[in-house]
């Protein structure tokens, strides 16, 4: 038959089948599809109810369609780009220029021929076809439908004005157009799909359809890569009915997924109590763990916001939830979203294999680290690679299936969400809103599991702006997500909660309590606060001491040295942590005892630093290891090691920084230590400050923290309370700050707080320019055409773009090599991040080794990415281990 003359997979030259035909390549994707959308599994009866169709006849209806995703290579400018020997094909025609893809022919096919097909049964169409003043909206519903089926490379396409007859033509031979028909009726035939006539017509179901495009375009993507591997799928090139063909891609098809790791999904087991975790050890829940354990878990999507302090165990209560949220079927894994790779990395050490204990023993789910430098977790490289419990009887030479799965999951960052249980950055969630190829991989992710988002307060406008909408669209999918934060501010718990009850298509929630720590539930019945209680382990009382000068700043950390205390400086910006490390080095009586610690360092050495701090000050370290120790530090010592310190010297910063370096402050039992205190480096407190009020005393903290008004307001409640007081007073804390206090800000500040709302405000359309209109579903649209290759849009908001430099250094023979040559994975570890403006500063790579950096690039792909600076070359700027890069002028330089 003329549709076997068409081939969809070829390869050049070599032994066996030349090709793979096209029809066979449509029904490998599908019979891929098929095992995705069996009816039992979770998202299948998610799409099932979302769309009122009974799984099978949803099952049918998409398999099918998903049938035609490729039917644009009978395109004979597709078929001319190879000409596989030993078997019959159409020949090429020369008249016939592939200037538009296959997927966007698809496209074009179809625009041109589904009313011809229905008419003439080639489709399967029952009965008449809709009356005209229908038929608009059908077409409309078949376009949403199939977008997602012809999008299968990462983009939505779009006919646009394109004519069939440019691209798909005929001789004495063939005719295309005929060929994609018979392959369509036949594949009918055997697929016939059960349309659902009154539905297609209907516009209120065609915009629940465009919401759940996203996930479904991702399911069609994910069919379409395992559908193409040859590992799996080998090569036919013999005519056979399809019928005789299907059974043969079900049986690959299901080994593809179990190697993937997608052929069953992970069976949930009920939640029986914290000791069920940890091998039946007695341990006592703490007040929020006990309310997570005990609510009522609703029907439909649920959003929780988790508030409470440090040490609240609000990991375990989200965990909690999470294995509640499986066992009732709201979810089938896990993502845990953080701010930083340095968190998700202690997030990732920390959850080990607790992960195993939410699900049946048999499942073995896939537990990925998600973020750009998760090859430096030795850690999660090992666990890759690692044999799972329960693998056995396999020769040494063969990976098991967990193993490959796993391997599978971690070999691209666009599959990191698709594993069981995910750890990473909250960047990779972020990134399925924005026009980034193959985001819908990421949306289809996060639709089958339960979204849980740590340190939510630390996101900023833009990226804030970005999680509503994350949010919104998560509920619309009816999935459940879990938000922790320890310093919420009362506004932004209501943007998130209003944005999941707008998902959910209800009015605004309302919000009321202002008790904390407090646990906010969000679903289809309405809203729930529940004030909880606090261990009194946790209740802390951290006084504050004020500083005006540097010089008693130095003072107070020798004085604390000379007491034999370990004491740590946070600083705001790596000039003024530099400045500080120099000064007391040449005071201390053992310098070897000065750490420093900023971001300015290689990777090599920040990891390097990152361990001998958790050495000197981390939970095991000892009092003889802790005695006299310094670690002059900027935020990244606050963000993610778990170390403490007795005493804390911290320059002015917004309230829920300065709480976050308090929780760094003698977190840890260790007998009987001086009463915790901070003492703060600011200006002498002044009730009507000038807008020079804080770069007189801290020049480059103005320059990190531009509205020196909420420096202010933070000053002015910590003077006025004279401690912080967790969690008594937490509320009244991030209040005084971030809550209505306009009419408290000095007059000369006014300038400085505007300016900064108006960045927020830019923040916040950018980050709505930016992202997808999820609501609108997956379609391009010519008049606003967001999928740009050459756009460049980031999940954070930075005032000025950074650069990613590369150290390089000789050899003794005078050859370039990297910073780290000896390591593994040297090309990342000699790499330091930044900003655009400094890397400016750095020599340019002399002339004569130009060509060994192209030869190292070549060897190391990442690096075409950097800017290369030989540090032995520069005459002005210099780095070190010990002190990282130095400008020859200070300033402005960031945190």
């Amino acid at each position: 038959m003329l549709q076997y003359r068409y081939w969809a997979k070829a390869k050049p030259g070599g032994e066996g089948a030349q090709c793979h035909l096209l029809p066979y390549h449509s029904l490998d994707v599908a019979a891929v599809g098929w095992l995705l959308l069996a009816p039992e599994r979770p998202l299948t009866q998610l799409l099932a109810a979302r769309l009122d169709l009974p799984p099978e006849t949803l099952r049918r209806l998409f398999v099918f369609l998903l049938g035609l995703h490729d039917i644009g290579k009978f395109s004979r400018a597709f078929q001319g780009l190879a000409s596989p020997e030993g078997v019959s094909l159409v020949p090429a025609l020369e008249r016939y220029a592939y200037t538009a893809r296959h997927d966007q022919l698809g496209a074009v096919l179809w625009q041109a021929h589904w009313l011809e097909w229905l008419r003439d049964d080639t489709l399967q169409w029952p009965g008449d076809i809709p009356p005209r003043r229908e038929r608009h909206q059908l077409s409309e519903t078949l376009r949403v439908l199939l977008a997602p089926m012809f999008g299968h490379h990462g983009q939505p396409v779009e006919a646009g004005n394109s004519e069939v007859r440019a691209f798909f033509g005929h001789d004495g031979v063939a005719d295309d157009i005929e060929a994609a028909r018979q392959f369509v009726n036949d594949w009918a035939a055997f697929m016939p799909p059960s349309w659902p006539v009154e539905k297609l017509v209907s516009e209120a179901w065609c915009d629940t359809l465009r919401a759940l495009s996203w996930t479904i375009a991702g399911w069609a993507t994910l069919s379409d890569w395992l559908g193409s591997n040859r590992d799996h799928f080998a090569y036919c090139q013999d005519e056979m009915p399809l019928g005789d063909y299907w059974p043969m891609a079900l049986e690959r098809a299901q080994q593809a997924l179990q190697e993937s790791g997608f052929a069953q999904t992970p069976e949930p087991v009920a939640y029986a109590g914290l000791s069920s975790w940890f091998d039946g050890k007695s341990i006592t829940p703490t007040p929020l763990q006990r309310e997570a354990e005990t609510l009522p878990i609703g029907d439909g999507p649920q959003l929780f916001i988790l508030e409470d302090v440090t040490g609240a165990g609000k990991t375990e209560a989200a965990c909690i939830l999470a294995q509640r949220l499986l066992a009732a079927g709201h979810g089938e894994g896990l993502y845990f979203a953080l701010p930083t790779m340095a968190t998700s990395n202690a997030m990732y050490e920390r959850l080990g294999n607790l992960h195993q204990r939410f699900y049946a023993e048999v499942s073995r789910p896939s537990f990925v680290l998600a973020h750009g430098a998760r090859e430096l977790n030795d850690t999660f490289v090992k666990a890759v690679a690692a044999e799972q419990p329960g693998d056995q009887d396999y020769a040494a030479d063969d990976m098991t299936a967990t193993t490959r799965c796993n391997r599978w999951l971690a070999d691209s960052r666009k599959k990191s969400l698709l594993a069981d249980v995910g750890v990473g950055t909250i960047d990779q969630a972020l990134m399925g809103l924005l026009p980034f190829r193959h985001q819908t991989l990421r949306l289809y992710g996060l639709a089958r599991k339960v979204l849980i988002v740590d340190e939510v307060h630390a996101y900023d406008h833009y990226m804030q702006t970005l999680l509503s909408q994350l949010l919104a669209h998560h509920a619309r999918q009816g999935g459940s997500a879990i938000l922790l934060t320890a310093t919420l501010p009362r506004g932004m718990r209501e943007e998130l909660a209003m944005a999941w009850s707008q998902g959910l298509g209800q009015g605004p929630a309302s919000l009321q309590a202002d008790k904390f720590p407090l646990l906010t539930q969000v679903g289809p019945e309405g809203q729930r606060e529940v004030p909880l209680a606090t261990r009194p382990e946790v209740t802390r009382e951290v006084g504050i001491d004020w500083l005006t000068t540097e010089e008693q700043a130095l003072e107070m950390v020798m004085a604390a040295v000379d007491s034999g205390e370990c004491v740590a400086w946070v600083r705001n910006t790596v000039d003024d942590a530099i400045r500080a490390y120099e000064q007391l080095c040449q005071r201390h009586p053992d310098p070897e005892r000065c750490l420093l610690f900023h971001s300015r360092f290689a990777m090599a050495d920040r990891q390097r630093i990152e361990s001998s701090v958790i050495e000197r000050l981390g939970k095991p370290s000892t009092a003889g290891q802790r005695q006299g120790q310094v670690l002059i530090s900027t935020q990244v010592f606050q963000e993610s090691l778990d170390c403490d310190v007795d005493h804390m010297v911290s320059d002015l910063a917004p309230i829920d920084l300065l709480i976050q370096r308090a929780g760094r402050l003698q977190r840890h039992e260790r007998g009987v230590r001086r009463t915790p205190e901070v003492s703060i480096l600011a200006p002498e407190w002044c009730e009507t400050p000038d807008a020079q009020w804080l770069k007189r005393v801290l020049p480059g903290t103005q320059a990190v923290y531009r509205d020196t008004s909420l420096l202010w307001l933070t000053q002015r409640v910590l003077r006025e309370l004279g401690a912080i007081r967790m969690p008594d007073e937490a509320r009244a804390l991030i209040e005084s700050v971030y809550g209505k206090v306009a009419g408290l800000v000095p007059d000369d500040l006014q300038e400085a707080r505007w300016e900064q709302r108006g960045m927020q405000g830019v923040a916040v359309s950018m980050a709505n320019f930016n992202a997808l209109d999820l609501a609108q579903g997956y379609l391009r649209h010519p008049e606003f055409d967001q999928w740009q290759e050459e756009q460049e849009i980031g999940t954070r908001l930075v005032d000025e773009p950074t650069v990613n430099v590369v150290l390089l250094k000789y050899t003794p023979g005078d050859e370039l090599s990297l910073w780290a040559e000896d390591e593994r994975h040297a090309d990342m570890l000699s790499q330091v991040k930044l900003r655009q403006s400094q890397a400016q500063k750095l020599a340019e790579l002399p002339c004569d080794f130009q060509s060994q950096w192209e030869t190292l690039q070549e060897r190391y792909k990442a690096l075409r990415f950097t800017q290369p600076w030989l540090v032995a070359a520069d005459s002005n700027c210099t780095y070190d281990a010990q002190w990282g890069v130095r400008f020859s002028r200070e300033g402005e330089n960031p945190r």
